[in-house]
């Protein structure tokens, strides 16, 4: 039986429509594929880049892979290392072996060279004597001289820099840290409890205890200044003198005595023509001294703290009778000084 127009057209449309249905199915599957090869290639790339640039840089061994494997290709590299300098290791490795010899040994104390002449105990200098026993040392260069060369074979009189306080106006030599003591160059202190000297030895001062050599005569306290004995028991002290023509004072400065120049420092107050004692200034504008320890007295503390009144003890002339203090070579001076 034949079909209508309206049959025939509906059938024809299905048609269509199935046609279609295909054609957008394979096409998706042909864009998939496509983007499946892109990127198993761009895999492929990263792969082998990866691969160029770790034989370049590791030392492992690279692990077997199968390339017929469904599996992708692996490759097993150890993670990189820092690189490290070979002065790098060779300082890390010699830290290491201190710190084990510091650990195992105890440091050597450094021994100093005693003075091999009989009874002396002080450090050797030159030919295992100490200076006193005679030891060279360099002498100025200049004519008549016999200061100890400091700086290109002359003394400091004689022209030898030396390095000054930078503070403005300040002559004095450093100390610490480019200044002098009055400037702020830190000195190490008495370690006893409220104590201001200066150390001398063992961390205290005299006062407290620090160990000063005395006089070899018996029964004698007094400090040793030249030949193991004191002034008083035959020390001989030469005294420089004032190299005017025809003067025998004492040199203060500059190899001359006051009266030829020899330049002091004064009072900083207005007017004031005083030898500076204490912190710029004289003991009439205030210069600070040391005061007697007991209670109610103002007197200028000698030793101990205290003043002759409370006890200090001062030498007296060496002649029987006689209660003068002590002015030079043991008498005072009226027996001679």
């Amino acid at each position: 039986m034949p079909r209508s127009s309206g049959e025939a057209a509906s059938s024809k449309m299905s048609e269509e429509e199935d046609d279609l249905a295909v054609l957008i199915y394979k096409s998706s599957k042909t864009a998939k594929a496509r983007a499946r090869a892109a990127a198993a290639a761009a895999a492929k790339e990263k792969k082998e880049t990866a691969s160029s640039v770790g034989g370049r840089t590791s030392t492992g061994k690279r692990s077997s892979v199968n390339p017929d494997d469904g599996d992708e290709s692996i490759i097993d590299r150890p993670r990189k290392k820092r690189a490290v300098s070979k002065k790098r290791q060779f300082q890390n490795q010699n830290d290491k072996s201190q710190k084990a010899e510091e650990g195992n040994t105890v440091r050597r104390k450094r021994v100093r060279k005693k003075c091999s002449a009989d009874g002396w105990k002080n450090p050797a200098r030159l030919g295992e004597v100490c200076s006193r026993q005679g030891t060279k040392i360099k002498i100025c260069s200049s004519e008549g001289c016999s200061n100890q060369a400091r700086r290109g074979g002359v003394c400091i009189r004689h022209g030898a820099k030396v390095k000054r306080c930078r503070s403005d106006g300040c002559t004095n030599r450093i100390v610490e840290g480019g200044v002098c003591v009055r400037h702020g160059a830190k000195t190490k202190l008495c370690r006893s409890e409220g104590c201001t000297n200066i150390v001398v030895k063992g961390g205290v001062c005299i006062r407290h205890g620090a160990k000063r050599k005395v006089c070899s005569s018996e029964g004698c306290t007094n400090i040793v200044v030249n030949g193991g004995v004191c002034i008083r028991h035959g020390a001989k002290v030469e005294h420089k003198r004032c190299s005017s023509e025809g003067c025998t004072n004492i040199v203060i400065n500059g190899g001359v005595c006051f009266r030829h120049g020899a330049k002091v420092k004064i009072c900083s107050s207005e007017g004031c023509s005083n030898q500076v004692r204490r912190g710029g200034v004289c003991m009439r504008q205030g210069a600070k001294r040391k005061v007697c320890s007991s209670d109610g007295c103002t007197n200028q503390a000698k030793i101990g703290g205290v003043c002759i009144r409370h006890g200090a003890k001062v030498k007296r002339c060496r002649i029987e009778g006689c209660t003068n203090h002590i002015v030079k070579g043991g008498v005072c001076i009226r027996h001679g000084a």
